[in-house]
């Protein structure tokens, strides 16, 4: 069975019943400030009542783990204090083999036919997905996520508009909603004052290795929009629905034999 789809079956029952017998349950992405920040926001929403935090391994990251638990702690004392809901303990999840068919296995044809380095789309759709199994085991139907269209005057290809459809384009289609709380929040100070203030952008959190690899030796973007557009509607939103129908019909998935198909046609 794959790591993502048995992550719900390893919850103790006790507290797998408790999780299914809360009102308006979400799940949270935790890593760093803007994932707190949208947790924080969506704890204020009356259609969330409790939240459950998530944190996903990709392989491509380095740091200290213990700040990404330390900021699910800032998260539980800000919302315990000003919206009294419950947070639960976090939960580990992370599929190495689906992170490697979706971004590493079939690299250089993606670069070939999309022209450009694509991971960083693929490694966030890789993040809602692995946590769709979980959700759906605890009849979940909202993931909360931290991702933003505008860092201030900065540009990142894996949060831009289509991106972000994309995202929850894939997760709709087994009924979960994506809930993106400061996807138009630009300020970083905003950002900031959500979480408590003293956060800078890229502290207390995990760095990753890949991080701006589809930028030129100038910072430039290396590829346009229409290039985005391409790789999202042939690829990464028809992949990502094909996993998760997968995932309805069998245990043990395939990912690369998905992967293969989707790119051959």
């Amino acid at each position: 069975m794959n790591r993502a789809a048995e992550a719900g079956k390893l919850l103790a029952v006790d507290l797998k019943r408790q999780l299914k017998q809360e009102e308006s349950l979400a799940i949270g992405e935790v890593a760093g400030r803007d994932s707190a920040a949208a947790i924080i926001k969506a704890a204020s929403f009356n259609s969330i009542g409790a939240i459950l935090p998530t944190i996903v391994f990709t392989g491509t990251e380095y740091g200290d783990w213990e700040t990404v638990l330390q900021n699910v702690e800032i998260i539980k004392r800000r919302i315990e204090t000003v919206y009294n809901k419950r947070i639960y303990s976090p939960v580990l999840l992370g599929d190495a083999e689906l992170w490697w068919a979706l971004n590493g296995r079939f690299l250089s044809v993606l670069d070939d036919k999309f022209g450009f380095c694509p991971q960083c789309l693929g490694c966030h759709l890789y993040m809602h997905l692995v946590r769709a199994p979980l959700a759906r085991e605890l009849e979940c139907r909202k993931i909360i996520s931290g991702e933003r269209i505008k860092h201030d005057k900065r540009v990142k290809i894996n949060q831009t508009t289509i991106a972000l459809n994309a995202y929850k384009e894939v997760l709709e289609h087994v009924g979960i909603d994506l809930v993106l709380p400061i996807s138009d929040i630009s300020s970083g100070d905003e950002i900031s004052a959500l979480v408590g203030g003293n956060w800078e952008e890229g502290d207390k959190q995990l760095k990753c290795i890949l991080s701006g690899n589809y930028r030129l030796i100038n910072d430039e973007i290396s590829c346009d929009e229409s290039m985005v557009k391409k790789y999202l509607e042939e690829f990464l939103i028809p992949v990502g629905k094909a996993i998760l129908e997968a995932w309805d019909s069998t245990e043990d998935v395939d990912y690369i034999s998905i992967v293969r198909t989707v790119l051959s046609n």
